[in-house]
């Protein structure tokens, strides 16, 4: 069903108040009973040695499927702006696109659809969007020339005379998540020649503009190749994007508020490779800093608009569309690394506020910022500084050259928020890391698939139901995230109560903190 935007705010209400109230900006953890440790193993590609384990491992796409309102949005993203971007935007001209021909132009905004559009087709499981994602995909894979370069020449000379390596990182996240779905072989030998030409470049092309600040998606991907390959140079790329990128160890590097939605997470992704458990507390540190200073309003964002200005933190303020799926994105990754449950919580105080918010409730446009308390929604440039950029910026319009990056940009929100609801544990379990109605079929105990589906109205409701279906009896972990602002949650298995701790927890769904044996029927409330 379409989702009734005053609704899901009103019913998210008591999440956003209960959550600040349990410290949503606090620079330290949650408590250690109330995380879940990492740990080595697991079905779905852990983290190989010499890199740390995480909490959580995420599965592929495809795994998790939506109902409820939530399929509605998808729809609404598949058959709206996003699914048919191609008839409106000119950067998407497949004929005309240097990431097709290599003698045209091109830059961040093909990478930028092409992530969401993936996702979108494999979580809808659309024949359509699935056969244009494919067509893409095909005809970027024919580009890569033979030093491992691919995509529009211009960009190997962009950046200083050297390769502006920005736009191929999320187009790269594109093409690892066909790869998951589709199995094609093709993905991982490409990916390993492009790093290895991305390793051989100098300083300059990891020190300077917004590669620079986001480097953090590099590092996911590299992770993931060197968890397919075992190929040693990716841990030397690490290092490298590590040394020369921007320092976000507890720190406000940079004042754009995108830069700092996806770069305030390096040092916490950093830790998987040197180890540091103050790598990590930097990214809490920085995200601190970030909401204490500008993150005064409610929805889960702060206050940047294009740039987080001291003294302009006020709900008049806004928070970019790329912002707020960014940040949700940071959010989920971390949830993974640490298996702190405050991350989760936060991706849903976006997901169920800003998100919304920021798409015109028909599907077919965005705006630019999203602001919690700015109801003059027209394309009038705002006056006495509310916003930094002189262009108006709230009104709901496709936005091909406008707004630019938000409209091509927004497409990962749904689809990942619908991938990490279900969580892969290292132990063969399976988590509950967000709640939506829906389905998981993913691989438990000794590698047998098993499918968890989910009743819920939540977050207009309270209470979740899991249904298991399993094709022999099986006994491993079923983890659900108590959110923060839930005091006193009940947890029944089969009808029997388990002990569950106050918000913000992790807990298993058995008296076995080690080993579960979920029933056919598990309810939280």
């Amino acid at each position: 069903m379409p989702l009734n935007r005053r609704q899901l705010m009103t019913g998210a209400l008591a999440t956003v108040a209960a959550t600040t109230s349990a410290g949503r900006w606090a620079t330290t953890a949650t408590a250690a009973e109330g995380l879940m440790a990492a740990a080595r193993g697991g079905h779905y590609s852990p983290n190989a040695a010499p890199l740390h384990p995480t909490a959580f491992l995420k599965l592929p796409p495809g795994r998790v499927t939506a109902k409820g309102w939530l399929a509605g949005q998808l729809r609404l993203q598949l058959h709206g702006l996003c699914g048919r971007y191609e008839e409106f935007s000119h950067f998407l001209d497949f004929e005309a696109s240097g990431w097709v021909r290599p003698d045209r132009g091109g830059w961040e905004e093909v990478p930028y659809w092409l992530r969401g559009y993936t996702d979108l087709a494999i979580v809808t499981g659309d024949t359509k969007a699935l056969a244009g994602a494919r067509r893409w995909i095909d005809a970027i894979l024919t580009t890569q020339q033979s030093d491992g370069f691919f995509g529009p020449k211009a960009l190997r000379t962009s950046l200083n005379g050297g390769p502006d390596f920005w736009p191929f990182l999320p187009l790269v996240q594109a093409l690892r998540s066909w790869q998951e779905y589709d199995g094609d072989t093709r993905v991982i030998p490409f990916l390993s020649r492009f790093f290895r030409y991305m390793n051989a470049q100098g300083p300059g092309a990891f020190d300077t503009s917004w590669i620079a600040l986001r480097w953090g998606d590099g590092l996911d991907s590299v992770y993931w190749l060197f968890n397919r390959t075992g190929d040693t140079f990716l841990l030397d790329l690490a290092d490298r994007i590590h040394r020369y990128g921007a320092d976000w160890g507890d720190n406000l590097v940079d004042p754009h508020n995108v830069n700092i939605a996806q770069g305030f997470r390096e040092p916490a992704q950093y830790a998987l490779r040197s180890g540091s458990r103050q790598d990590t507390l930097d990214t809490y540190g920085t995200y601190a800093k970030a909401m204490d200073r500008y993150g005064q309003f409610p929805g889960g964002g702060f206050a940047g608009d294009e740039n987080a200005r001291p003294g302009h933190g006020d709900p008049r303020q806004g928070f970019e569309t790329c912002g707020i799926v960014e940040f949700m994105a940071s959010h989920q990754l971390l949830t993974r690394i640490t298996g702190d449950p405050l991350w989760a919580d936060r991706c849903e105080e976006l997901a169920f506020n800003s998100l919304p918010a920021s798409l015109d409730p028909s599907g077919k446009a965005i705006h630019y910022v999203t602001s919690a308390n700015s109801v003059d929604l027209d394309d009038v440039p705002k006056r006495d500084r509310q916003f930094q950029n002189g262009f108006a910026m709230q009104a709901y319009l496709p936005g091909v050259d406008q707004y630019r990056c938000c409209p091509h940009n927004y497409g990962m929100g749904w689809p990942y928020f619908v991938e990490e609801l279900w969580l892969a544990t290292p132990d063969g379990g399976l988590a509950a890391a967000m709640y939506a109605a829906g389905e998981v079929t993913a691989k438990v105990a000794d590698g047998t698939e098993v499918t968890f589906t989910e009743e819920t109205d939540y977050p207009f409701t309270d209470t979740v139901t899991l249904s298991l279906r399993s094709p022999k009896p099986l006994r491993f972990p079923l983890v659900l995230r108590v959110p923060a602002w839930c005091t006193e949650p009940d947890v029944r298995v089969n009808g029997q109560r388990v002990t569950a701790p106050a918000g913000p927890a992790f807990l298993c769904a058995s008296p076995s903190a080690r080993l579960c044996a979920p029933g056919p029927t598990t309810t939280a409330r």
